[in-house]
């Protein structure tokens, strides 16, 4: 997930893109949290907060992004 957000510095890159980038699965449902754990697992590593995001952003509704 890291690899793609840095590799797509900031785009915008949806959980569903993302899903399929990584696990290569046509398989994916808008309640699929897969992407949201593990963007809460990076941000904790990180040290990084939902509420003051350093690192990666949360373009709600759209997706993530890494910036600068």
């Amino acid at each position: 997930i890291l690899r793609i957000l840095l590799e797509n510095k900031g785009r915008v890159i949806s959980a569903e893109e993302l899903f399929h980038q990584i696990w290569k699965d046509e398989y994916y449902s808008k309640s699929n949290n897969t992407i949201t754990v593990h963007i809460r697992h990076l941000r904790e590593k990180m040290n990084d907060t939902l509420s003051k995001p350093k690192y990666i952003k949360t373009i709600w509704g759209v997706g993530y992004k890494i910036e600068g």
